[in-house]
């Protein structure tokens, strides 16, 4: 018996380190753009309207691209799926590093938002393949630790790298770290993954098969996340850089606002980073998950509310706060969706919707942030992104009340 489960966890980090080393290095590129893009608008050619389009389009993009990576990872070859994503995350980060002008840049924002699609719709589908209820949250947690690794690594290396050698030359560092991570997976992620589904891909399967049967359970899951996406990535970290210079760059004037800001995002990944495996831990000990989503929320309301305040210690704590719902949410939300998939054997396609409503709100975030910030000002966004979670918890609540009436009377959960 030992020995099988010896033998069993063997396999599981086989499978597991080059999905996250993988995961955590293809994403160090576009945390440099999210941290620092606005800054060096003129040394690539762009507005700063046009790069709030460029950090929003790779997530349009990813509400195609979503289901059909769900799709493929539940019929086809996880492996080499995931490894081509890789690939493609790399060379997207490269051209941010030898080429100018928003229409190529543009381009480069397309492929990653399709690689991401395949990155994190597929590790998280081979997790769930490879777990049980009893611990998929905690691996799941683990799982996001080393994509918020690879944030930090993206805000404060990118950072410092764009003050000391410039926006570009960073952009190709960050290539060449994934390019490592993506033959790291080539070589090392075993080919024999279990995938869902045995039958083939094709045209005919995949017009029957791509899309999944909807119903409450899954569309508040997708909601939670994608109210989530809105305010902590859509708005938070595509408005960081603008909050660390209005508010608190003139309070701290002996370091670069690039490498500042860069220090800030890497400090509030770097919490959320400790979060995920504890939160994925916890929430495996609860009955209802949905329960540690709620005490979540009521965290992002009260950073929310220090965001609108002057006091650059307030903002500083807000945006520390804010990481709490974030990472919570992020894990939590993925692993009810695996609890949810595990049961139907759609892994990927479930995953896929429920990625695909957070990349929608996250996609329009950037594009609204920088439309309406010139009208009503950073602190009333932040107001009314607080009041919008008070009345999301309401409804988490009212719908955890209805499935405890469901099973009272003896009717099957969702």
């Amino acid at each position: 018996m030992s020995n099988n489960i010896t033998n069993q966890k063997d396999k599981f980090f086989k499978i597991a380190i080059p999905l996250w080393l993988g995961s955590g290095l293809s994403i160090m590129g576009d945390s440099t753009v999210y941290a620092v893009l606005p800054l060096y608008v003129g040394v690539v050619g762009i507005s700063l309207a046009g790069a709030g389009m460029l950090m929003g389009i790779n997530r349009l993009v990813r509400l195609v691209s979503n289901s059909v990576c769900g799709y493929l990872f539940d019929y086809g070859n996880q492996k080499k799926l995931f490894v081509i994503s890789l690939f493609l995350g790399s060379f997207s980060s490269i051209i941010f590093g030898f080429f100018s002008g928003f229409p190529i840049l543009f381009i480069a924002r397309i492929l990653w938002g399709i690689a991401w699609s395949g990155i994190l719709i597929g590790g998280t589908s081979i997790l769930v393949e490879e777990t049980t209820s009893a611990n998929r949250g905690k691996w799941i947690g683990v799982h996001y630790f080393w994509i918020s690794v690879g944030n930090v690594c993206g805000y404060v290396l990118g950072g410092f790298l764009s003050d000391k050698i410039g926006f570009q030359p960073a952009m190709v560092v960050n290539g060449i770290l994934s390019l490592v991570g993506a033959f790291f997976a080539l070589f090392f992620l075993p080919a024999d993954i279990e995938k869902p589904h045995k039958e083939k891909i094709s045209f005919s399967n995949f017009r029957k098969n791509s899309i999944i049967k909807l119903d409450l359970t899954l569309l508040l899951y997708a909601a939670t996340y994608g109210l989530s996406r809105l305010i902590f990535m859509g708005f938070i970290v595509t408005l960081l850089s603008v909050i660390t210079k209005e508010k608190i760059s003139p309070f701290i004037t002996f370091i670069g606002i690039s490498t500042l800001t860069g220090l800030i995002a890497g400090i509030r990944t770097s919490a959320e980073m400790s979060l995920t495996p504890l939160v994925g831990v916890i929430s495996d000990k609860f009955k209802n998950r949905l329960f540690v989503v709620v005490i979540s929320l009521l965290f992002g309301i009260a950073g929310l509310f220090m965001l609108s305040l002057a006091p650059p210690y307030m903002t500083l704590l807000g945006l520390l706060i804010c990481t709490i719902p974030s990472a919570s949410i992020a894990v939590i939300i993925r692993t009810l969706v695996g609890d949810y998939a595990a049961e139907k054997n759609n892994q990927g396609r479930s995953t896929g919707f429920v990625m695909t409503a957070g990349d929608l709100a996250s996609a329009v975030g950037p594009i609204f942030a920088f439309r309406i910030l010139p009208y009503v000002g950073m602190d009333t966004i932040f107001r009314f992104m607080a009041l919008l979670l008070v009345l999301f918890i309401f409804l988490i609540l009212a719908f955890i009340q209805k499935e405890k009436i469901k099973a009272l009377f003896g009717k099957p959960k969702l």
